[in-house]
C-alpha cells in the first residue's frame, strides 16, 4: 500500500513578507545577545550572534518551506544539522589560557542564539523573543558579583617588585593570598634584584585597593590587575 502524501503549495509572494519579518526579528534578537557579550569584551560579539540567529532562521525556513512540494521531504534533517553544525563554531570560541577555561559561556550563548533563530524560523516568534529575554537575564543577572552565583573567583595580578630580603616573596604570597605564581622572572638593575611576577588569587581587588597597596608598600614598583573571572 502506498502511503498518502499531502503536498503543500506555498504562495511565495504572500510568504516573502512573513519570512523577511522573521529574519529581521531573529537578527535583532541575536544583536541584543551579542551586544551584552560585546560590552564584556567577549570573543563573540554583535555580528557573530546576529549572523548565527539570522542564519539559523534562514535554514529553518528552508527546512520547513523549501521542500514543501517534495513528497520525500524531511524537515527535521536540516534542523538537526544546525544543532550539530553550531558546535564547530562554539568549539572555536572556547580556549584554555593560564590554567583557566575561557569562552564557555559565550559558546553556550551562541548555541542558544542558534536555537532562538530556529524557533523564529519555525514560526514560533514569541517563543524566540521570550528565549532571548531569558538568555539576556541569565547572562546579565548571573554575571553580577553576588557570592551565591560567583562560585570560584580568580584574579590575575602582574607586578614588579624589589627583592629586599629572603622574606619578600613570602610577604607577597601572604599579602595577595597567592595560589600560584604563573611567572617569576628576576633581573639585576643597578645592584637591585627586580622580580617580574604574575600570580593568581581567589581575592577580589578594587582599583582603590591596588592604589593603596602600591602607595604603602615601598618594595612594589608596579602592580596591575590583568584579569578577573
Amino acid at each position: 500500500m502506498l502511503a498518502a502524501f499531502s503536498i503543500t503549495v506555498i504562495d511565495w509572494n504572500e510568504s516573502l513578507f512573513d519570512f523577511t519579518i522573521r529574519l529581521f526579528i531573529s537578527a535583532i534578537c541575536g544583536f541584543a545577545v551579542g551586544f551584552e557579550r560585546k560590552t564584556r569584551s567577549k570573543e563573540a560579539g554583535i555580528r557573530t550572534h546576529a549572523i548565527v540567529a539570522m542564519a539559523a532562521t534562514l535554514m529553518m525556513l528552508i527546512s520547513k518551506y523549501g521542500f514543501a512540494e517534495s513528497e520525500t521531504k524531511d524537515s527535521a534533517r536540516i534542523a538537526a544539522q544546525i544543532v550539530s553544525g553550531i558546535g564547530f563554531l562554539g568549539a572555536g570560541i572556547i580556549f584554555y589560557r593560564r590554567d583557566m577555561l575561557h569562552g564557555l559561556t559565550t559558546a553556550a550563548g551562541v548555541w542558544a542564539t542558534a536555537g532562538i533563530g530556529m524557533a523564529i524560523g519555525a514560526g514560533m516568534v514569541a517563543t524566540g523573543v521570550v528565549g532571548t529575554l531569558i538568555l539576556l537575564i541569565l547572562q546579565i543577572f548571573l554575571h553580577r558579583p553576588l557570592k551565591i552565583f560567583r562560585g570560584r573567583v580568580v584574579t590575575i595580578l602582574r607586578m614588579s617588585v624589589r627583592i629586599e630580603n629572603d622574606l619578600t616573596v613570602d610577604t607577597i604570597q601572604y599579602m595577595f593570598s597567592a595560589k600560584k605564581f604563573l611567572k617569576f622572572k628576576t633581573s639585576n638593575s643597578n645592584g637591585e634584584i627586580i622580580a617580574d611576577i604574575e600570580l593568581f588569587t581567589d581575592r577580589i581587588f578594587t582599583a582603590k585597593e591596588i592604589y593603596e597597596i602600591v602607595s604603602t608598600t615601598p618594595f612594589i614598583i608596579h602592580l596591575e590587575k590583568t584579569d578577573e573571572i
